[in-house]
């Protein structure tokens, strides 16, 4: 708490409105092209954001399909599909003959 307290005088106020000599403000500001950067990323992270959920989303409602798919076939008695098959939207891959 003490070293919190003396922090503001052990670190030197910067001049207020004044730059080192030979720098123009130009020179340290981001500028169209800082925020147009800044812009894209905020625009792709909220795509991917978008993305991932739908893709969560996705994987939830499969399992509850599953389980009541299980719930249902082990109270009418059927044997169960084994977690071993593909989900129906996933790609097959189908051996040939003579490989």
């Amino acid at each position: 708490m003490l070293l919190a307290a003396s922090l503001p005088a052990l670190v030197p106020a910067p001049d207020e409105g004044q730059l080192r000599p030979g720098l123009d403000p130009t020179q340290v500001t981001p500028g169209l092209l800082g925020f147009l950067m800044t812009l894209f990323m905020v625009i792709a992270v909220i795509f991917l954001m978008r993305s991932m959920v739908g893709r969560i989303r996705r994987v939830r409602y499969r399992e509850q399909a599953a389980e009541q798919h299980r719930n249902h076939t082990a109270a009418a008695g059927t044997p169960a599909i084994p977690d071993t098959v593909l989900p129906a939207d996933a790609p097959h891959t189908e051996a040939r003959p003579g490989r």
